[in-house]
């Protein structure tokens, strides 16, 4: 498994357990996001940095903070 594969199954990860649903975490992986520039998220986790970006922002929306 490459590095890139590495980061989406991270951030895979971490969506299902935010989300409590995969079908949701999908969804979310899936969509354009403002606070990474337009770009989805699974897009985003193409390097390190951008998964740190996406975590970031799960744990945002997982303790209710701003992203």
């Amino acid at each position: 498994m490459n590095k890139k594969d590495t980061y989406i199954q991270s951030a895979q990860q971490m969506a299902e357990r935010v989300f409590e649903n995969k079908n949701d975490a999908q969804t979310w992986l899936s969509t354009p996001n403002f606070a990474l520039g337009g770009n989805t998220p699974l897009e985003h986790c193409q390097t390190e940095l951008g998964l740190r970006q996406v975590r970031r922002i799960l744990a945002s929306i997982e303790f209710g903070g701003v992203v």
